[in-house]
């Protein structure tokens, strides 16, 4: 398999920038965390929030672990997490849309 960049920057005139560095992507994430009430959120917050919200509108376990490239899926289990365990992220209220 061939790595490729998920994550590249745009032009104000549209065009396709080069790969965004870990570092660009936490500062963005957050300083929008901070915009919306969450000053210590980062980009991990929102890769446990993406599997909670798709356990919670009913995905199988299994496509959540495949989703987020966990050759296990104890590591899947643990983003479902709750209590003490939680992070500033875990605590972002999305609404899921009605089925």
């Amino acid at each position: 398999m061939t790595e490729q960049k998920l994550v590249r920057s745009i032009t104000s005139g549209g065009t396709i920038g080069g790969s965004l560095s870990p570092a660009a992507i936490r500062q963005i994430v957050q300083k929008h965390g901070t915009k919306i009430g969450i000053p210590d959120l980062n980009p991990h917050d929102l890769r446990r929030t993406y599997a909670q919200l798709a356990r919670r509108g009913g995905a199988p376990l299994e496509t959540v672990q495949h989703s987020l490239g966990h050759a296990s899926l104890v590591t899947t289990e643990r983003y479902m997490r709750t209590g003490e365990e939680c992070n500033a992220g875990d605590y972002i209220d999305i609404k899921l849309g009605e089925k």
